[in-house]
């Protein structure tokens, strides 16, 4: 069963604050705790993320291959390596963290994610 937008977006925030310092997770990772594998493209709401208030840590988000972003002023880079987060240049030159090293990934039953127990927690996007 696919959860709605709302509630999609929700739960990814709620990982996402979850990451702890110094590691990070993918996005393919994020969708399976979620119980839609095949919805990582979905965390497009990760983008939205950094506008949230209170703010969380989107630049612990990954592509499942560990790929970082690179568009504009690498700021994602920047801000894992403050963490000690090792940035590699990978063979065709994209920026990458070795998700083995780096990966956090703990199991769903872990997470204590307010939408699956039907608990609303408030924050505003875009502030």
């Amino acid at each position: 069963m696919r959860a709605n937008t709302q509630d999609f977006n929700l739960a990814v925030y709620q990982i996402v604050k979850a990451v702890p310092p110094s590691k990070v997770i993918t996005c393919g990772y994020i969708a399976k705790l979620l119980g839609e594998p095949t919805q990582a493209h979905r965390n497009i709401a990760v983008n939205f993320i950094s506008h949230t208030s209170p703010p969380v840590a989107w630049h612990r988000v990954i592509s499942t291959s560990g790929v970082i972003s690179t568009h504009g002023p690498n700021a994602q880079q920047r801000l894992l390596e403050v963490e000690g987060v090792e940035v590699q240049v990978g063979t065709v030159g994209e920026s990458r963290v070795v998700v083995d090293t780096w990966g956090w990934f703990p199991e769903a039953r872990d997470l204590n994610l307010a939408i699956k127990m039907g608990v609303e927690e408030v924050f505003e996007w875009g502030s």
